[in-house]
């Protein structure tokens, strides 16, 4: 390939017209591939005009260029080299579990489509073909349901696609994806969370008890050491969280926080620990950290034993949220003890039951507060007002005379 030097191509007559023929460069690939232009009809051009006509064209498509030339000896970097090199540089800097989502995004969505694809050819258009495509398909999870993807996991494998190209390519594009549907979250209300804690037993009712009253999320409390509570000053301190069963940081920095308990969460809590003062506040028989899976047995069964609609272990969290708004409790103080980033992310949280929305609106009301005056009427309703007889609309009686 480095001996090739430029080319003027060749005509050819077939079927009463002029065909140009080339061959192209192909990037990567010692072989190059025959291409062709229609010239024009014979009748309308001599040969030389169809040469000059094809070399115009050449000049046009920068077949000759240097451009061209070091792109087709340079071997293109493909989308999966480009994804290996991500994968071993930044992805390997993330937290376990983000690496674990975007590592299965790589390997389940985006290699098998873009794996082989030269690097320089994936832009906006084969993005939306690629969006397209995971709207269109289907797969089978692995209780063997065959369903097609939520549209907030197709906005997630995007996301990793953007990360993997860089900036600089898709700052520009306008893509169109399936429109994320909103849906509220299971939230538990006070009641639920009391009848939740007060038929656990052993290490679930505080275990219950502290995430339905700090509204911490199960990976902070599993993380939590005896070390971190202040039974004295009623206090948590939340420096870690837990993931499959691997101690890592919280989820933000805001994470990071000072959340204060009540003295009835104190009492329940010094009662668990039992005289201990080192170790995990909630483990297995083995000392590790309690599990999700197992967290969410757990609830599950007191649900159904409650008969109260299923909800996972968020729930505690979006509960714990409502109730602090529907109690006036300000805002930041709200951000802080949740360990939210900023009140945005908090106002999701929120949810208010259609009893508080009532009692809200009954003490608001205007109407409640002050009777609407009414005007008064006559002995023998609705009167025709009485006109002063010296008042007259229209011309005066002496004007109508004159």
């Amino acid at each position: 390939m480095a001996r090739r030097s430029g080319q003027s191509g060749y005509v050819t007559k077939k079927r009463g017209v002029w065909w140009g023929r080339w061959y192209a460069d192909v990037p990567g690939q010692e072989k190059r591939t025959r291409k062709a232009v229609l010239l024009g009809p014979v009748s309308d051009l001599t040969k030389s005009q169809a040469k000059r006509k094809l070399l115009v064209h050449l000049e046009q498509a920068g077949i000759n260029s240097e451009v061209n030339f070091v792109k087709a000896v340079k071997p293109a970097r493909t989308f999966g080299q480009q994804a290996a090199w991500w994968k071993d540089n930044k992805l390997v800097l993330l937290k376990p579990s983000t690496q674990e989502n975007q590592g299965n995004h790589l390997r389940k969505y985006l290699l098998p489509y873009f794996g082989h694809r030269a690097l320089d050819t994936i832009g906006e258009q084969e993005a939306q073909e690629f969006i397209t495509h995971l709207a269109r398909s289907q797969y089978k999870s692995p209780n063997g349901t065959v369903r097609t993807l939520a549209p907030k996991s197709i906005h997630n494998i995007i996301g990793v696609l953007k990360l993997i190209l860089g900036k600089k390519v898709w700052q520009d594009w306008n893509l169109t994806s399936p429109e994320v549907p909103w849906l509220e979250q299971r939230f538990f209300t006070e009641e639920e969370m009391l009848k939740i804690v007060t038929t656990a037993t052993g290490q679930w009712k505080p275990l219950f008890a502290l995430l339905a009253e700090t509204g911490l999320r199960f990976g902070e409390a599993s993380g939590l050491h005896v070390e971190d509570l202040d039974l004295t000053g009623g206090t948590v301190r939340v420096r870690r969280s837990v993931w499959n069963g691997i101690e890592v940081t919280t989820k933000t920095r805001k994470g990071y926080r000072v959340v204060d308990i009540t003295p009835e969460l104190v009492k329940m809590l010094t009662e668990h620990l039992a005289g201990r003062t080192t170790g995990r506040v909630f483990q297995t028989s083995k000392g590790t950290p309690l599990g999700g899976s197992n967290a969410r047995r757990m609830l599950y069964s007191i649900l159904e034993k409650l008969k109260l609609p299923t909800g996972g272990l968020h729930s505690f969290r979006h509960g714990r949220v409502s109730v602090l708004q529907a109690n006036g409790v300000p805002g930041d103080l709200i951000k802080n003890w949740i360990g939210h980033t900023n009140l945005r992310t908090t106002a999701r949280y929120s949810h208010f039951q259609e009893s508080y929305r009532q009692q809200v609106t009954k003490k608001v009301g205007l109407l409640a507060k002050r009777p609407v005056e009414t005007e008064p009427q006559l002995p023998f309703g609705p009167q025709t007002p009485v006109m002063d007889p010296t008042l007259r609309i229209g011309p005066s009686a002496q004007a109508v005379a004159a």
